[in-house]
């Protein structure tokens, strides 16, 4: 084959690594045979044959216009026979045999033959879609291949093909082609190698142009195998377009594959190309292919390797790295390894307690602190320390798109028997439930998993699932021992004017001055303005609307802990991009949104998105962005967090959540906008009980109490496990039950089903959610009898549920007061009213604020101890 050397080493890594997308058309079938040992008809000679069953003379035309021109005679029960006849049963020939031998991103074809299906042999397990009618599936990993027929099956006919104009146009205008729009993306994101196609496919090339401003942008480097001669005009053309034209067949590039890549290319050879780990495990254990996929998910640490990776860092790339880490980027194991993040003082702390859990052989150590506190980077910083201090050590983190939890721990504990693996897994919020349950399926000392978790989370939802069996470590706010090294890390990296022409006394009260989280002080102090002000000004400054539209997609992304896929912020952002493309908007962000490890856009940190949904872009357009995101998740199964990965689910939940949405539509007074979140999808998630509980909780939350119910009512005959919307619909209707102005059977009606769904609920014996049956039961339940003046019944069922609440083990604040109110109603004859909302906001604060000043007196009196 004819490929300049520059081309090949693109498609030859592509092919390497496993990030090629194959996309075969009627040339790659053309040498195979049917089941009467005949080449299998494309093209020209499909059409001849169709034309002579319609008693049509052919001239050439093309076979759209002939299947159109001939249907109504053959009719389509004649024209499926044909179908069968031709393309089931088809041997494969040699050279597509061979290509299978290969391991590809995704495979789509043109073709509606099972000539692939009847490969013996390939080197990657196969899984098929009907492009018609087959919604996308989640990438299993390299070990997995999906295998996409765009234009349906011989084999189900019933399903529809698409060959005639008419079906085409007809696509075209439902919109309803979702491997289409993933070819699209593949397309964008990885390498695709054309084979055997003409490349006039209408419903790719539309797809294609909606992700192009211009006719003739490049969507990166695409290739097209083909025999077919071009003209210089023609080939210009496709040279605009990113196409570089290979002259040859399936046969010629199946060769050439083989002497440049080898005979073959396995998962397993790709892996170990990409991944350190892969290559320590398969040296060591026997794996199986599943395990493959898991040990992709696993990055190995040694304090040689990173320090070597950060020693490697030029000067202009360390300074570059070091200002984007010092303004709100990601530490990441590299940065942390060099000079650039300061060791605070409280970092000896955490160290210390790091490592007496890892010689304890504690379960979890848990770092909990505020955002933007610096307690990401203080945890590496003594991980990286710990392997410094112990050669023969090393640190296993799993990337935060882990598969399984479980089947990762399981893993790493097989390379150590004896036990003692340190795993580090970033965020505890990603793992939900699972981390308890995860966890507990090994025996103490097996590992010793390190995290990490935001104050509020971890008191209020993490400790109450793992708190028993965690060594947790508050991290506490910079001192003034920091301000020496952070003022000098300042002056190295950050360029500010203002801050170098300071005395030196003025830069250490300037960041004394700031009484916020490490980043906020850092980025007050060399910019001498409010850390808002600062935010507010790089956002209105950006360019245009486009920049600004993928701000705010990477934006909701990060509010959500999870970055989006760059595949999925490119549909997103073509929806309602203006004028420049995915790439030029993304160079308009350059130091605002970056890509992480898992090559997911985030912005710089959570703090300075926070303030601009808050504050600055209009609502409608953070609304905008935020349905463009849901839009891209309509192309999968329902239940939609089942059917796609562990962060991509978590996203679509975020993007749902009521409280989220709600807070942000209270604040600007728009409520009805705030709706359009839900009601843009009530067809496309109508069976996604998630959805509807959400939707639910969104408008109880403004008193559209009967919508309410009708929402929470379809999400519990959506998905009827769902013990949220169980206890959100008996909460709802408790409270709609209270608002009714009489006590009649309706009313009697809602209590009855809400207190025994509820108290089921309480008795459940596995429950393990963030709210308590009882609680509502207590506090809903009571006042809803005593508004209806039913005092003997409300004594009653106070005493009973006072009663429920001794007899449990587990206890917070929200038990503490709902047993106060009880026990003060059955003493004293009084109701006790709740705190309103802000209230209750203001005393969470103060309990935190009270609780911070323990924790601070009592961090003073341990360093006061060991420096005695």
């Amino acid at each position: 084959m004819k490929i300049s050397e520059k081309d090949q080493n693109i498609l030859g890594k592509a092919v390497k690594e496993g990030d090629a997308v194959l996309l075969l058309g009627a040339g790659s079938t053309a040498t195979s045979k049917n089941a009467q040992g005949e080449n299998v008809k494309q093209g020209r000679a499909l059409a001849a044959a169709l034309a002579e069953m319609g008693g049509l003379p052919y001239e050439n035309e093309d076979l759209p216009d002939v299947i159109q021109a001939t249907l109504p005679t053959i009719g389509q029960p004649r024209l499926e026979q044909f179908f069968a006849k031709e393309y089931l049963k088809i041997k494969p020939s040699t050279e597509l045999n061979n290509l299978f031998k290969y391991s590809w991103k995704r495979v789509y074809t043109w073709n509606i033959d099972d000539s692939i299906e009847n490969i013996r042999y390939s080197t990657q397990t196969r899984h098929y879609y009907n492009g018609i009618i087959d919604r996308v599936a989640l990438d299993g990993g390299i070990e997995y291949v999906h295998v996409v027929h765009l234009h349906g099956e011989a084999a189900k006919p019933e399903h529809g093909l698409i060959f005639s104009q008419s079906e085409y146009n007809r696509r075209l205008n439902q919109d309803k082609h979702d491997w289409y729009r993933q070819a699209a993306s593949d397309y964008a994101a990885h390498v695709p190698i054309f084979i055997g196609s003409t490349l006039k496919e209408p419903i790719l090339s539309a797809e294609l142009d909606r992700a192009r401003p211009h006719q003739n942008t490049s969507l990166g480097t695409a290739f097209l195998v083909t025999p077919d001669e071009f003209t210089a005009l023609q080939k210009a053309a496709y040279e605009a377009r990113g196409i570089v034209v290979i002259p040859g067949t399936l046969a010629d590039f199946v060769s050439w594959l083989g002497s440049t890549i080898g005979a073959s290319s396995s998962p397993e050879e790709i892996s170990k190309r990409k991944n350190a780990f892969t290559n320590e495990i398969s040296t060591r254990i026997d794996v199986t292919s599943d395990e493959i996929n898991t040990a992709n998910d696993i990055i190995i640490h040694t304090w040689n390797g990173t320090k070597k990776a950060a020693d490697s860092l030029t000067n202009l790339n360390l300074k570059q790295t070091a200002r984007d880490f010092l303004e709100g980027g990601s530490p990441s194991w590299k940065l942390c390894a060099s000079n650039v993040p300061v060791w605070l003082k409280s970092t000896d702390f955490l160290y210390q307690n790091l490592k007496k859990a890892i010689e304890e052989r504690e379960r979890i150590f848990l770092v909990y602190g505020q955002s933007g506190s610096g307690k990401t980077t203080a945890i590496i910083q003594s991980l990286l320390k710990y392997l410094r201090e112990n050669d023969d050590a090393a640190i296993y983190e799993l990337k935060c798109d882990v598969k399984s939890l479980r089947a990762s721990l399981e893993l790493i504990s097989r390379l150590h028997p004896d036990g003692g693996a340190i795993i580090y897994v970033g965020d505890a919020f990603l793992y939900g439930d699972a981390l308890r349950e995860d966890v507990l399926a090994f025996p103490r000392g097996k590992f010793t998993l390190v995290t990490s978790a935001r104050s509020s989370e971890w008191r209020h939802h993490i400790e109450r699932r793992v708190g028993d069996f965690t060594a947790a470590f508050q991290f506490q706010r910079f001192v003034r021992k920091d301000y020496a090294a952070l003022i000098q890390r300042l002056l190295q990296y950050v360029p500010s004017p203002k801050f170098l022409k300071m005395a030196p006394r003025e830069r250490e009260r300037r960041l004394a001055s700031s009484q916020e989280q490490l980043l906020i002080a850092l980025k007050e102090t060399t910019s001498s303005e409010k850390f808002t002000n600062v935010i507010t000004q790089e956002y209105e400054n950006l360019p245009d609307r486009d920049a600004k539209f993928l701000f705010l997609i990477a934006g909701l992304a990060t509010m959500a802990r999870t970055g989006i896929h760059q595949t999925t912020a490119r549909e997103a952002y073509r929806k309602r991009r203006e004028s420049l493309s995915f790439e030029e908007a993304l160079r308009q962000l350059e130091g605002i949104v970056s890509i992480d490890n898992a090559g997911r856009l985030v912005a710089r940190h959570e703090l300075y998105v926070r303030h601009i949904l808050d504050n600055v872009a209009s609502f409608k357009d953070v609304m905008n962005a935020e349905v463009e995101i849901l839009r891209t998740y309509t192309k999968y199964s329902i239940p939609i967090v089942k059917n796609v990965s562990r962060l991509d689910g978590i996203l679509f939940k975020f993007l749902l959540n009521h409280n989220f949405i709600g807070e942000l539509a209270r604040r600007r007074n728009e409520i009805e906008e705030g709706l359009r979140a839900y009601e843009s999808f009530e067809i496309e998630f109508q069976l996604d009980g998630h959805f509807w509980l959400q939707f639910g909780q969104y408008l109880a939350m403004f008193g559209e109490l009967e919508r309410a119910l009708d929402a929470l009512q379809k999400s519990i005959a959506a998905y009827p496990g769902n013990v949220f919307a169980v206890h959100a619909l008996a909460d709802l209707q408790l409270r709609v039950a209270h608002d009714r102005p009489v006590y009649d059977a309706v009313t009697l009606a809602l209590i009855g089903d809400a207190v025994e769904t509820l108290e089921d609920l309480h008795a459940s014996p596995n429950l393990q959610a963030d709210f308590y049956p009882i609680v509502t039961l207590a506090n809903n339940h009571v006042s809803t009898l005593l508004k209806h003046k039913q005092k003997a019944a409300a004594k009653s069922a106070a005493q009973r549920y006072f009663r429920m609440i001794q007899a449990m083990s587990r206890t917070d604040l929200q038990i503490e007061h709902a047993r106060e109110r009880l026990a003060h109603f059955i003493t004293h004859d009084t109701w006790k009213a709740t705190q309103s909302k802000s209230k209750r906001h203001r005393n969470n604060r103060n309990n935190r604020n009270n609780r911070n000043n323990r924790n601070n007196r009592n961090n003073r009196n341990n360093r006061r101890s060991q420096q005695r």
